[in-house]
C-alpha cells in the first residue's frame, strides 16, 4: 500500500575532488539522511512529511523516500604522450532514505505497511550493492588525450549506473503491483524471500 518515490545522483570526480565532494555528503548525511542498516529497520517515526491531501484516496498508504549517490574516483596517466588511460581508483555508493520526504497516512501505521516499506528500503539496498560490484568492474578507458580518457571513463560510470537505477525503479513499480501495496500477503512473503536472496548475493539480482 504505498508508491515509493526515489531520487538519484551521480558524481564522477577527479582524485583531488573527491575528498571535498565526500565531507559534503558526510555533512549532510548526518543532518536529513537515514543510512540503510539490517540492524536498524525502519520506525514510523521517520516518515516526516505530511501526507498529500489525497492520500487517504490513493491506493498506497505510504511513501519512502530513498537516495542513492554514487562517487567515483580516477587517476588518468600516459607513457608515450599518444595514449592516455584513465582509471577508476574508488567508488562509493551511498543509500539512504529521507524521512522529510516520507510519509504515511494518519491511522494506517499497520505493521504490515510499514514492513511493506522496509523492503522498499531492502530493495534499493540490493540495486546500491549491485551497482557498487559493477561500477567497480569499470576499471579503465583509454583515449588518444588526457580529456578523451576522462570523457569516455565518465561516459562508462553514468552508462552503467544508469541501467541500474532504472531497473531499480521498474523493480520497484514491479514489487508494488505484485504485492498490491502490501495486501497480498502470499506476494508479499514470496518478495521478501526473494529480496532476502538478493541482499545476500546482489549479482543475481534482475
Amino acid at each position: 500500500m504505498k508508491k515509493m518515490t526515489k531520487s538519484v545522483a551521480g558524481w564522477t570526480s577527479a582524485m583531488l575532488l573527491l575528498c571535498a565532494v565526500s565531507v559534503l555528503a558526510a555533512t549532510e548525511t548526518e543532518l536529513t539522511h537515514v543510512s540503510w542498516d539490517r540492524a536498524y529497520p525502519i520506525t514510523w517515526n521517520l516518515f516526516q512529511q505530511t501526507p498529500p491531501a489525497d492520500a487517504g484516496h490513493r491506493a498506497e498508504a505510504a511513501a519512502i523516500h530513498m537516495t542513492i549517490r554514487w562517487h567515483a574516483g580516477y587517476s588518468v596517466s600516459s607513457t608515450d604522450g599518444s595514449t592516455w588511460t584513465g582509471q577508476v581508483t574508488s567508488i562509493t555508493v551511498t543509500h539512504t532514505m529521507e524521512p522529510m520526504l516520507s510519509w504515511v497516512v494518519p491511522g494506517k501505521t499497520y505493521a504490515s505497511v510499514l514492513s511493506h516499506e522496509q523492503l522498499h528500503f531492502d530493495l534499493s539496498e540490493v540495486y546500491r550493492r549491485k551497482l557498487e560490484y559493477l561500477l567497480l568492474r569499470t576499471t579503465t578507458c583509454t583515449g588518444t588525450t588526457q580529456q578523451e580518457a576522462v570523457d569516455l571513463l565518465n561516459a562508462s560510470l553514468h552508462q552503467t549506473a544508469d541501467a541500474v537505477l532504472q531497473k531499480l525503479s521498474d523493480m520497484q513499480d514491479l514489487y508494488d503491483l505484485q504485492t498490491s501495496h502490501s495486501e497480498n500477503n502470499a506476494e508479499q512473503d514470496r518478495w521478501e524471500t526473494l529480496i532476502n536472496e538478493w541482499l545476500a548475493a546482489p549479482s543475481t539480482a534482475p
